[in-house]
């Protein structure tokens, strides 16, 4: 992890490129400091200048004598790179560029900013930039930044800390947070991220005692094994990260010959990165401050240890008490979307509230109807009694305008204080119409409060899951069970140049690893196909064998269904025949190899399964509905390779594949746990391959009553050097 002290905690700022005209580039950050209260020391640097908004100016870095903790760059492009020698070679810790000319401005600039970026490492200079609007620390007052935004107001101190790819997004968020007095505890935008990333900023909040939750907005990411890093980071100290991901099209999706590849997006990677560390995915501005607002201001409901395959939601059972039948039930399906349960209320509270109301529901939403109004008392005894029942995570309650009701409002306030005083109290999440000194008074017995009534339960769901988190439960996996497949290799006479494996090699591949595989046998003539064939009894199927060619069905190299020795020579000259003519892409002919002769295995379903290395996050795995019709329905999910069995398991579910394995119209039912094992043996099986691999699929796993039992399966391969064939 990168040290941002320098940066975020300076005691002394140099601003160098200093403007005695407060609303210039260089003189904003000056006025800022000056006015909002930074304690430290502050050095304008400004050659022309003596003096700078009164303060005394200095011609050089040098010239102030000492290191300073952080420098505050505002010069031309061309200027930086002789600035950050002077930086380095002054002991600076930190620098903020807000030049902007480097890679956002073409060749010319990218060579000069990798300049800068080399110099500042060279010299141990943590670099936040170029073409970034800054960074703030709003509990030291430290604003390092160009932006006017915090003259017309600051955000109160908080705990949570907002970091952006973007400035304009960085500034409008931090307008958005003042207006919702969204606590800040930090605030930091990349730009051209030259030196710092964001994931360097998440990682550094993760650790710092004044942030409990990280908002994040990215446009894409270049490294991305050092935002996995960071992630993890997050998730293993209990702070929730939110972010907010542009750009969700499948236009940065690489083309490949593999339905792994083309069906995975590029955002169907990032949200399984997301998925995998327990991210908070916000797609809307307005949701992500609320998820901000929620973690950052809500108490995690205390959570039940989770059943094998049991998500976090259906962990968190939810109690909805209304006053409106209509607004529970719309709170009712918002819930059942999320998978959050809806138990019964218990007897003996809805004994209490039958006897004082008798045409109130007691099921669940619980309906007190707008008797209420009369009756304030009851409904506040039916809000406690599911609190301290123990039967649920959360509690979510609509009162309409009741809170301003002058008769309702002291009950509430009692039943409120009284729950925020038990520990044991699930926590409370109120939906209504409340005025502002209403809403902070209940904020502060930790009773948040919405507009929206599905906001409630999209809270509870988002409590839920950062509960699951803090208790060291990530992103809803529960004991992690990967393992090493048995030894596996390749060919030994794989050449480092080769693209691809032949089919019987795929298959041994998997078998090695204890994947289970079709019966089969590779024939290099006619008379050997026959003898496979009866061995493995008929129907078979025979295809063409040859690491060229990877699409067999395209040149005839697919036969089905074959039912007797002649059916299988047929195909067996066929085959052969078509490579006659057939050419590499070198121009070399395409040697036949054999064909693959195969038991016609029966079955009712088709399951796909598939590994491919994401160019930013290495390994991902993709599974789903299989078969020829993998790209008509396109119903798949993927996760970060290696694969858990639990992770395995939610990629079936989520993907509808699981459905294949439920049993229907007089199929048997076959055990999920093994399904997902199966799959979670593919992607340690690619995980083992290492860098070598390229995309290891298997199209289809065909569900039968022995299981799954792979069909089909290709595997393709980068060179032995690492580069991409």
């Amino acid at each position: 992890m990168l040290d941002l002290n320098s940066l975020l905690y300076p005691r002394s700022i140099a601003v160098v490129g200093a403007s005695t005209q407060p609303d210039k580039v260089g003189g904003m950050p000056v006025r800022l400091l000056r006015e909002l209260g930074y304690a430290g020391e502050l050095y304008p640097v400004n050659p022309s200048s003596a003096e700078v908004q009164g303060l005394r100016a200095y011609g050089s870095i040098a010239a102030i004598g000492k290191p300073v903790d952080l420098a505050i760059v505002a010069v031309p492009a061309g200027a930086s790179e002789d600035v950050m020698a002077q930086l380095g070679a002054h002991g600076t810790g930190a620098a903020v560029f807000f030049t902007s000319g480097f890679a956002e401005a073409g060749e010319a600039g990218v060579r000069m900013q990798e300049r800068l970026a080399r110099s500042a490492r060279e010299a141990g200079v943590t670099l936040l930039g170029p073409n970034c609007l800054g960074a703030m620390n709003l509990r030291e007052r430290m604003f390092a930044t160009f932006s006017p935004i915090p003259l017309s107001g600051v955000p109160p101190v908080g705990e949570v800390g907002l970091v952006s790819q973007s400035g304009a997004f960085g500034a409008y968020a931090y307008a958005l947070a003042r207006e919702a007095g969204l606590g800040l505890s930090h605030w930091v935008t990349t730009g051209n991220e030259a030196g710092l990333q964001v994931a360097d900023v998440i990682a550094w909040l993760a650790n710092d005692a004044n942030t409990r939750v990280i908002l994040a907005y990215i446009e894409g990411c270049r490294d991305g094994a050092r935002l996995r890093e960071a992630l993890a980071a997050a998730r293993a100290a209990g702070k929730p990260v939110v972010i907010t991901k542009v750009g969700t099209t499948a236009a940065g999706a690489r083309s490949a010959q593999s339905h792994t590849a083309s069906l995975t997006g590029e955002d169907a990677v990032y949200q399984a990165v997301f998925d995998a560390y327990g991210v908070h995915r916000a797609h809307t501005l307005e949701e992500f401050f609320r998820l901000g607002y929620v973690l950052s201001r809500g108490r995690r409901p205390a959570l039940p240890p989770r059943e094998p395959g049991q998500s976090v939601a259906a962990a968190a059972p939810l109690a909805i008490v209304t006053v409106s039948g209509g607004v529970g039930i719309m709170m009712a399906d918002r819930a059942e979307e999320l998978g959050l349960p809806l138990p019964a209320m218990p007897e003996h509270a809805a004994e209490t509230l039958r006897t004082a109301i008798p045409f109130a529901s007691t099921a669940n939403p619980i309906d007190v109807t707008g008797q209420v109004v009369a009756q304030p008392r009851v409904f506040m005894e039916a809000i406690a009694g599911v609190a301290r029942s123990g039967s649920y995570g959360c509690v979510t309650v609509f009162l309409a305008g009741g809170a301003n009701a002058p008769r309702l409002w002291p009950e509430l306030q009692q039943t409120i204080g009284t729950l925020a005083d038990d520990p044991q109290a699930a926590p409370l999440l109120l939906a209504g119409i409340v005025d502002d000194d209403k809403r902070a008074w209940l904020e502060s017995r930790g009773c948040l409060v919405f507009r929206e009534p599905a906001h409630a339960v999209e809270a509870a769901a988002t409590l839920a899951r950062a509960a699951a988190m803090q208790g060291g439960d990530g992103a809803g996996t529960q004991a992690d069970d990967r393992r090493q497949p048995t030894a596996v290799s390749l060919p030994r006479d794989l050449a480092p140049t080769a693209t691809a494996l032949s089919e019987a090699e795929a298959m041994q591949l998997l078998a090695d690893a204890g994947i289970p595989v079709a019966p089969h046998g590779l024939a290099h003539d006619a008379d050997e196909a026959v003898r496979i064939a009866e061995a493995l009894g008929y129907p078979v199927v025979v295809k063409l064998c040859s690491r060229e060619i990877l699409h067999k069905s395209d040149v005839g190299g697919v036969a089905l269904n074959l039912a007797d020795a002649p059916s299988v020579r047929d195909a067996f000259g066929r085959m052969a025949q078509a490579l006659a003519g057939a050419r590499t892409e070198a121009g070399l002919p395409v040697p036949f190899e054999g064909v693959l002769v195969a038991r016609m295995v029966r079955g009712w379903g088709e399951i796909m399964v598939g590994v491919r290395r994401d160019p930013v996050f290495g390994l991902v795995a993709l599974a789903g509905i299989g078969g020829t019709a993998v790209e008509i329905f396109r119903q798949t999910a993927c996760g970060l390779a290696p694969l858990s069995r639990a992770q395995a398991r939610a990629m079936l579910v989520d993907s509808k594949a699981a459905a294949l394995c439920e049993g229907h119209r007089g199929n048997p039912a076959l055990n999920l746990d093994a399904a997902a094992q199966v799959l979670a043996a593919v992607s340690q099986l690619a995980a083992r391959l290492g860098e070598r691999l390229d995309t290891l699929e298997i199209n289809p796993f065909i569900v039968s009553a022995q299981g799954l039992v792979a069909a089909d399966a290709v595997v393709t391969l980068r060179c032995a050097q690492g580069r991409a064939t």
